[in-house]
């Protein structure tokens, strides 16, 4: 459990650090906290938005109630007021046009919110600028 003074934003997306890396210091610097917590999956907005997910396969139900259960510790023990959800380019993950993948972005960050509607859920894509990673709201 996190002790007084510490405060968190969680975060939910791809695994790829160079997305990570970037949402972890936006979202410290967005919301003035110390740390995120970071619950990631390959292409995991992908796999959340839709074409993947189906109510009645056992795998991706087992994936979101792995995803809420995170979600929830990160809320509960580390009174997170905060979720950001991440997609990036070239993603591995969900290989998907960059249209596409912020659509699952937006989905998914939907999906998200009616399980936690109490607190705030901020949609993100990543993407290269130059030679910096990039956060951009959705």
């Amino acid at each position: 459990m996190s002790k007084a003074g510490e405060t968190f934003f969680t975060s939910v997306g791809c695994m790829d650090g160079r997305s990570e890396c970037t949402v972890a210091k936006w979202g410290r610097e967005k919301f003035g906290v110390k740390y995120a917590d970071a619950i990631t999956e390959a292409g995991l907005v992908g796999l959340l938005s839709g074409d993947h997910f189906k109510a009645n396969d056992t795998g991706s139900s087992e994936l979101m109630e792995s995803i809420k259960g995170k979600i929830l510790i990160s809320i509960e023990k580390h009174h997170s007021q905060n979720i950001v959800v991440s997609g990036h380019e070239d993603c591995a993950g969900n290989p998907v046009s960059e249209e596409k993948h912020k659509k699952d972005v937006i989905k998914t960050a939907e999906l998200v919110k009616m399980m936690f509607p109490a607190v705030s859920v901020v949609p993100v894509f990543v993407k290269k600028k130059n030679d910096d990673w990039i956060v951009e709201e959705l």
